[in-house]
């Protein structure tokens, strides 16, 4: 076993005679940057405010780790909230006790990196298998490092290994109503070898994380991609106050390569880009072109495009939920299932007419909310969406609704038409910040229609509180809440496209 020194040894003289030691999470923070690994050792209160839908990740990751407990039923649960020293007596004596019960949340620590482990499964022969427990559909490289330097600890804390193992959702799991079947549910994943192979790797990281954490100040690393890789920095809000107004992050689509070469021409605002800078596409030139003059590009053909639409025009948005753990019968992990829809529709007297579906009740929301779209959208007029996420559920409801597969793939065959598209090929604001997303685009055109006033203000807010109005827990007061909020939002969503269609027709 590599001999890891207690938290090396500062590289020159430093006021700080103590550094904080390393969790699994903070290890994990640090291999995406060490100035993260800074902030959440000295100053977590900097990071951004929880946004709905990372909550909303967090408890789905709470609700699959319950039902793989289950899986491993009879276990020993360590406290989540006791102090980590007492955690590791609790496991120890639980360690003790039985070699044959499962460990929830059992605590170790080595050379200061103190960890929790999801769950700790006997082998049947004295020996554990170290269970990670992720509420994804299957393994990612980026948690190699993560069991790795769980499986480091324990064996470097006297507990024999056996395996160490990734277990997530098995998304071709389907759903047969009743108790799920735990064993289909779930897929385990052995990642002894690597995880082992992977461990001077991980020694090295752990040093070199240390290394800052004995400075006073954090240590000076510039914003990039690595600030969304694999997730966005909690803060990443913080790091980017100071700096360029227009980051080479602005730039969509760019290759690590040409980010390198900026890079190492000392290039870090899009205004200081030359002309004629090898590599870039014809996006990045144009978005390049408007920052520096502070001017909209607009393409002639996009006016022409959605001047040649003839009415009635139909502006579709869906909401959808695609729960880890599947609601209804016949429905797959992490499957999207549509329980919403708003259709407003330019009609051919100039006049705006909107219609709407919302499914309230704790079943399954396709057949009903299939049938109500088709009558809405009748067999006349375009039907303007934004994105190709529309025109993927009603192909994936045309596969799985075969009363209504004729009537939907003619409508998506033929009548689709993808706003985003069009503003990406022919349409560039400044306001943009160079992302296409509709809640970029919308406040940099249109100054007095946002989601400001709306209790839910992003599709994964909707997901949420669609799941929240089915569950016969809510009481009926909060059920007319989430019935109101939902509608208001979709309602927006369609009319933010409407607002953006004659804006752009009108030329910009």
């Amino acid at each position: 076993m590599e001999q890891l020194p207690l938290w090396g040894t500062p590289s020159a003289p430093s006021v700080r005679t103590s550094i904080p030691l390393l969790s699994k999470s903070r290890f994990v923070a640090g291999l995406q940057c060490h100035k993260r690994l800074y902030y959440e050792c000295y100053d977590p209160d900097l990071r951004d405010p929880l946004d709905p839908t990372t909550k909303a990740l967090f408890e789905t990751g709470a609700r699959v780790g319950a039902a793989a407990q289950e899986l491993f039923a009879g276990g020993v649960r360590i406290p989540g909230d006791s102090h980590h020293d007492d955690a590791t007596r609790s496991t120890a004596s639980a360690l003790a006790q039985s070699a044959t019960r499962p460990i929830y949340e059992a605590a170790f620590k080595h050379h200061d990196v103190r960890i929790r482990v999801d769950i700790l499964a006997p082998a049947g022969d004295g020996t554990w298998d170290l269970v990670e427990v992720k509420s994804s559909a299957g393994y990612k490289e980026e948690y190699l490092p993560d069991v790795g330097i769980q499986l480091y600890v324990l064996e470097g804390a006297g507990v024999p290994v056996r395996r160490a193992c990734i277990l997530h959702v098995n998304n071709q799991y389907v759903y047969q109503g009743g108790p799920y079947v735990l064993d289909q549910l779930f897929a385990l994943r052995d990642i002894t070898a690597q995880a082992r192979d992977v461990r001077p790797i991980l020694v090295s990281q752990l040093e070199a994380m240390r290394a800052p954490l004995w400075e006073m100040e954090p240590p000076a690393i510039l914003v990039g991609p690595h600030c969304k890789r694999p997730y966005v920095c909690p803060f990443y809000t913080r790091c980017h106050l100071h700096g360029p107004e227009y980051p080479l992050e602005h730039l969509p689509r760019m290759s690590p390569k040409l980010l390198r070469a900026l890079r190492d021409a000392d290039i870090e605002d899009i205004r200081d880009i030359p002309e004629d800078f090898d590599g870039l596409s014809d996006l990045h030139r144009r978005i390049r072109a408007c920052v520096i003059t502070g001017s909209v590009h607009s393409d002639p053909e996009l006016k022409r495009a959605l001047g040649a639409l003839e009415t009635p025009i139909h502006f579709l948005d869906f909401e959808t939920c695609n729960p880890a753990l599947p609601l209804f019968v016949g429905t797959r992990p992490f499957q999207q299932v549509p329980f919403q829809w708003s259709d407003h529709v330019l009609l051919k007297d100039g006049s705006l007419e909107h219609r709407e579906y919302l499914h309230t009740e704790p079943t399954d929301p396709r057949r009903a909310l299939a049938a109500s779209l088709i009558e809405s959208l009748g067999d006349e007029g375009p039907i303007v969406v934004y994105s190709g996420f529309e025109e993927r559920i009603m192909r994936s409801l045309a596969e799985e609704l075969e009363e209504w597969r004729e009537a939907l793939l003619a409508i998506v065959e033929s009548r689709m038409v993808d706003l985003l598209e069009l503003i990406r090929s022919h349409y560039y604001h400044p306001g943009f910040r160079g992302s296409f997303s509709i809640k970029e685009v919308l406040p940099a055109l249109i100054d007095d229609l946002d989601y400001e006033d709306l209790e839910i203000r992003e599709g994964g807010q909707a997901a949420v509180a669609f799941v929240q109005m089915i569950d016969a827990g809510t009481s009926e007061g909060r059920r007319r809440e989430l019935v109101q909020a939902l509608r208001a939002y979709c309602r927006r969503d369609t009319e933010a496209m409407v607002r953006l269609f004659h804006k752009l027709r009108e030329g910009g």
